[in-house]
Formats: C-alpha cells, structure tokens, sequence
C-alpha cells in the first residue's frame, strides 16, 4: 500500500518551511546580485580580482 506524505500534516508543514526558507534565500541572492551588479557578475569580479591571468604570448612556438 503506498501512502503520501500528505496523508501526515506535520511532513506537509516541514516541507512548507523548507520551501520557504529557499525562497528566502534565493530572494537575499537575487538583493545582492542587484546591489553588486556592474559590468561582470560579483562571482567573476572576485576571482578576477584573487587570481590575475597569466600572460601569454600568442606568437611564440611552444616549448615541446
């Protein structure tokens, strides 16, 4: 016999609260994505930032 967890109102009301707390925090994500954004997502900008690319010459042969 299959039974839902909807049958059991305390396993409907946990997965409401973990609903919402997703949700909430998607919201907070998406309100700092808008207060950071510029010309590149805040992710990107911060390892840009941390780890500089190297130079490389484009011409060169490579070393084999």
């Amino acid at each position: 016999m299959l039974i839902s967890e909807l049958t059991f109102p305390h396993l409907a009301e946990a997965r409401e609260a973990q609903l919402a707390m997703e949700l909430e925090r998607r919201r907070v994500v998406a309100e700092r994505l808008a207060e950071t954004s510029g010309d590149a997502p805040a992710r990107t900008r911060r390892r840009r930032e941390r780890m500089p690319r190297a130079r490389v010459a484009t011409n060169a042969p490579c070393p084999a």
